[in-house]
C-alpha cells in the first residue's frame, strides 16, 4: 500500500524519506525505553514494521511515539512533513486519556492504514508475552476484538 505524500508549502517527500524520518523519530523518541521483554523498545517497533507491507512501515515505527514520548504530538509529526493519512493512522493508534482497550481497538479498526499496524502490534505483543512465558490471553482477546470490529467496517 502506498501512502501518497504531499504537504502544503513543502516539497513532496519520497516514501524512502518518510521511512527514514519515521525510523529516526521513533529511535530518538523511544531511547532509554524498554519493552515487555526488557529489550530496547525500538525493537518492538522494528518487529511491528516487519509484519506490515512496506508502505505502512513508517506508521508502524510511529505507532507509539505520540503516546509514549512527551516531546511528540500529532501536530509535531505534521510539521515534520508526514502526510495527513499517516498522521490520521497514528492518531487512530494512540490511546486517548481515559480510553479503554475496546474504544482504542475500535478506532484503529476504523482506519484502514491503522488496522494492519494494530494487528501487527497485537501479534507482536502476543508473541513477546508467550516468549517470556506469560499469559497471552489478553492479546488474543484484543486480536479477536480487532477482527470483529474490522469486519464491521
Amino acid at each position: 500500500m502506498t501512502v501518497h505524500v504531499a504537504t502544503q508549502d513543502r516539497l513532496d517527500l519520497s516514501q524512502d524519506q518518510i521511512f527514514v524520518r519515521a525510523v529516526r523519530i521513533a529511535t530518538n523518541a523511544h531511547r532509554g525505553q524498554t519493552g515487555k521483554d526488557g529489550r530496547p523498545y525500538i525493537e518492538h517497533c522494528e518487529r511491528v514494521a516487519m509484519r506490515v507491507e512496506p508502505g505502512l512501515r513508517p506508521i508502524a515505527y510511529l505507532h507509539d511515539v505520540v503516546e509514549q514520548a512527551e516531546s511528540w504530538s500529532l501536530d509535531r509529526l505534521r510539521l515534520d512533513g508526514f502526510p495527513e493519512a499517516m498522521i490520521e493512522a497514528v492518531d487512530a493508534l494512540t490511546r486517548k486519556d481515559g480510553e479503554d482497550d475496546e474504544s482504542l481497538i475500535r478506532r484503529g479498526a476504523a482506519n484502514p492504514l491503522a488496522c494492519a499496524v494494530r494487528r501487527a502490534d497485537l501479534e507482536d505483543n502476543l508473541q513477546a508475552t508467550l516468549s517470556a512465558g506469560g499469559d497471552a490471553e489478553q492479546w488474543r482477546q484484543k486480536l479477536d476484538m480487532l477482527a470483529t470490529f474490522g469486519k464491521a467496517q
